[in-house]
């Protein structure tokens, strides 16, 4: 069993002093970022396909036995039948070459978009993505609307998931009971992995202004992170791999929290940065 923690961004400013002394060039910060944690969630490729060169440069400051999951671009959460059918697939892969290449590719990431939901629409529309990425590396979708899970649908959701070879995306939220705020279900549909996100408990995620990054605006508390750390053991109980995405991306939340979660789980964590790589002596690797 092992369980990768990691966050879904390695270069933020407010990470300076965390992660990485002032010293470091923004060029230079994923290669810090790996001496903290040993997996990343490349979120960047939702917004907007990478270059070869540009994803290239970030596996060159990565160490072997790193990986990535990566997120898949936009239009597979808008409408995966349509971005799957095309040849967007292909070009999407072509970027993300060196990564393959190199063997740092964990899964593949899938967020739908809330809109995607029933009746409107049909898991099956997730069959293409399957054919298309599953070849190179499991694909975990994360769902956003509710209706999926409550009552008798949550039954079918979960078997589609298992038929198809999906990962289910285990979600930490605010516990509001609204359309595009799933509960907390830990399942296992594939057994080679489980993926858990978190993005944090904010109470007014819903009406936060300001995007993404408002609503993500939480500080995860000891007690809430012993309990995630519960549920991360358990689903390692069932999983042969666990990857743990930490996204409360507001201020130094996200490594924070992570970092917090290696220490409660028993991960090696290295000591705290000091002001220089020199006074700090050289940070340890934990791969």
């Amino acid at each position: 069993m092992a369980i990768r923690i990691g966050c879904g961004s390695w270069g933020d400013k407010d990470y300076v002093g965390l992660l990485f002394p002032k010293s470091v060039p923004e060029k230079l910060r994923l290669s810090h970022y790996t001496k903290w944690f040993e997996r990343l969630e490349l979120n960047v490729t939702y917004h907007s396909i990478q270059s070869r060169e540009r994803i290239a440069g970030w596996v060159e400051q990565t160490p072997a036995g790193f990986l990535f999951d990566v997120k898949l671009e936009r239009r597979f959460s808008e409408n995966p039948s349509l971005a799957a059918a095309g040849d967007l697939p292909q070009v999407f892969l072509n970027s993300i070459e060196p990564i393959v290449a190199a063997r740092k590719l964990g899964a593949f990431l899938l967020t739908l978009s809330p809109s995607f939901g029933p009746p409107r629409h049909s898991l099956a529309e997730l069959d293409l993505v399957a054919e298309k990425f599953q070849r190179l590396a499991p694909v975990a979708v994360e769902l956003r609307d509710r209706a999926w899970v409550e009552g008798d649908a949550l039954a079918s959701t979960l078997a589609y998931f298992r038929s198809r070879k999906f990962v289910w995306v285990a979600l930490d939220l605010p516990r509001l009971r609204a359309a595009p705020v799933l509960p907390p279900i830990d399942e296992v549909t594939l057994p080679e992995l489980a993926y858990l996100r978190l993005h944090g408990r904010n109470p007014d995620y819903l009406k936060a202004s300001g995007g993404a990054k408002a609503r993500h605006n939480y500080d995860y508390p000891l007690a809430e992170l012993e309990e995630i750390a519960a549920r991360i053991r358990a689903l390692a109980a069932k999983a042969q791999h666990v990857h743990v995405s930490v996204n409360n991306h507001y201020a130094a939340f996200a490594p924070k929290a992570a970092l917090a979660l290696r220490r409660l789980l028993g991960q090696p964590v290295p000591p705290a940065l000091a002001e220089s790589d020199e006074e700090a002596g050289g940070q340890l690797s934990l791969l």
